[in-house]
């Protein structure tokens, strides 16, 4: 914090405590923990973090965060950083987006602030940036150490210009540790949207037909990068199916060029195949079954009542094809199947029929669904049970015995839970985001999926908060997107929250190789950080001695 009574005089500038304020142009700069959201009415100094060393693991990352406050407006500035050790790194501008309301039956206690307000998001790749005078704006650093780096520490320095001005220069020192982040196990999906339609109201993909395919890659590069492992695909939507007398023949050759683009980035180990039941509208409206049906000697997409005798009849068609292609293409053992999203009320005999469809044509492969718990789980027609956290709190036993026969547990997060469970809305601490893998490790799931990962609105930066189910439900911020449109890179911009998923999802990994060495060590340690499942470490610098205790047993 500044220290009113212990000024100094540095190198042209005023050192209060740790911040920089300079006099032309008058720009306090000092760091704060990235678990912390800084927020545009911050005054000087608020959340600042003494020097010290951040601890990284080898083959993994670590964020800092540095709160710039002028005066006056600077109209360009640029950081840039200068770190030893070949260790990799990214300067990032902090942007800002509105809330309008809390998450339902959240207490403010749970929320960093409440809404409505500005809250920090987004990050922005910009050599240079805008400041606007009397206002915070965070600057964010990811650090990378290759599984190469020589443990130890590496001093570094962040300078700060306006314009051609050098206005401060901030040491800082990252520690990496002997311990190396392993192969990942744990499977992450977000579920993106990519239908050409809704990618071309926020990219330009007029004149050329690859534009699509080149900002797909792009994405699927930032995905990768952040260590998404699985990726929803729409085979059907991916599917050319022409006829052929009478009956339907199919190409997949757009579905492979989707797949090889998210497997050179490093984001489908996991290949999920999208549902086979759909509903008209909202949450409870009818079932339908999206399906290719011939109509006078032509192949049309319909949506099919799933009594309808020619959806049963597609089934049997598409997916014995669709299970044959990825068999001669060597990825039938990464598949699996979603059925539906969520079965729920009177349908799960209609979920049992259709399973028993897909099993049948396409034996071995495994369905996959998030599980709605008024369905009882559906037992073991589904293979991959993904119950919703918040709703499983008295289901463990009944998990842990279609684990011990064979099944997978992974779990998920949407618009539920609120309360004090975690999630990754905008306006909940980082910690909260953070631990979510720690949760995984804690409670023995092997995999995460959550539902927004860009479902826009219409203006992101301008709107956080889709509407749903035919007008009747608004999102909590962020609940529907963790990524942002960058159409002038053609691809999506990371937001702090993602960030701190990836290096949350880098210690579960840590925590995994731990418990190989001392498995009551690491267990002991996820229950420090979650003693039980509302109740867990909710200060950042709690958390940061876990994470250093983390580093020290993965070693």
């Amino acid at each position: 914090m500044i220290k009113p009574m212990c000024f100094a005089r540095v190198a042209g500038c005023l050192l209060l405590g740790g911040i920089l304020a300079w006099a032309s142009p008058r720009i306090s700069i000092w760091q704060v923990d990235s678990l912390i959201k800084v927020f545009p009415d911050d005054k000087t100094g608020t959340n600042e973090v003494s020097r010290q060393p951040w601890a990284i693991a080898r083959n993994g990352h670590t964020s800092l965060q540095f709160a710039v406050r002028p005066d006056d407006a600077v109209e360009k500035l640029e950081v840039t950083i200068e770190l030893r050790g070949g260790l990799k790194t990214t300067v990032r501008r902090v942007g800002y987006v509105p809330v309008r309301s809390d998450p339902p039956k959240s207490p403010a206690d749970e929320l960093i602030r409440g809404a409505p307000g500005r809250f920090p998001d987004p990050l922005f790749e910009e050599a240079s940036f805008r400041l606007p005078g009397n206002e915070t704006t965070a600057v964010w650093i990811t650090v990378f150490a290759s599984a190469g780096t020589k443990p130890g520490s590496y001093g570094g320095r962040a300078v700060f210009k306006a314009g051609k001005q050098k206005v401060a220069t901030l040491p800082f020192e990252i520690r990496v540790a002997k311990a190396t982040v392993p192969k990942q196990t744990l499977l992450v999906t977000n579920w993106f949207t990519f239908e050409e339609e809704r990618l071309g109201r926020y990219y330009d993909l007029d004149g050329s037909p690859e534009r699509y395919w080149e900002v797909l890659g792009n994405i699927a590069r930032v995905l990768g990068e952040h260590r998404q492992n699985v990726i929803l695909t729409p085979v059907l939507d991916l599917t050319v199916a022409r006829e052929n007398g009478g009956r339907v023949s199919y190409d997949f050759s757009r579905l492979d060029r989707f797949i090889e683009i998210f497997e050179k980035a490093g984001a489908a180990g996991v290949i999920e195949g999208g549902h086979l039941l759909s509903r008209a509208s909202g949450y409870n409206s009818p079932l339908i079954v999206p399906a290719f049906v011939v109509e006078s000697g032509e192949v049309k997409r319909a949506a099919l009542d799933p009594d309808d005798p020619r959806a049963e009849a597609h089934v049997n068609s598409f997916l014995p094809a669709l299970y044959a292609h990825l068999k001669e293409k060597g990825r039938l053992d990464r598949y699996v199947q979603h059925v539906l999203d969520e079965a729920h009320g009177a349908e799960p005999p209609v979920y049992m029929r259709y399973v028993g469809l897909a099993r049948k044509a396409m034996p071995g492969v495994k369905t996959i669904d998030a599980i709605d718990q008024t369905a009882g789980l559906l037992g073991e027609a589904c293979d991959i049970w993904v119950p919703q956290l918040g709703r499983f709190d008295d289901a463990f036993d009944a998990i842990r015995r279609h684990v011990e026969k064979g099944g997978q547990a992974w779990y998920y997060t949407c618009l539920y839970p609120q309360g004090r469970h975690l999630n990754r809305f905008i306006q909940q601490p980082l910690v909260k985001t953070r631990l979510l893998h720690w949760f995984n490790f804690r409670y023995g799931f092997t995999g995460f999926l959550h539902w927004g990962g860009n479902y826009w609105t219409e203006d992101p930066y301008a709107d956080t908060q889709p509407i749903i189910n035919a007008g009747h439900d608004l999102l909590p911020a962020g609940d529907a997107f963790l990524t942002y449109p960058w159409k002038e890179g053609k691809s999506i911009h990371s937001s702090i929250r993602l960030e701190a998923m990836m290096e949350g999802i880098e210690d579960y990994e840590l925590l995994k190789s731990a418990a190989v060495r001392n498995e009551g060590k690491a267990g002991r340690l996820a229950r420090s950080a979650i003693p039980e499942l509302t109740g867990y470490v909710r200060d950042a610098a709690a958390f940061r001695k876990l994470q250093a205790e983390l580093l020290t047993i993965a070693e």
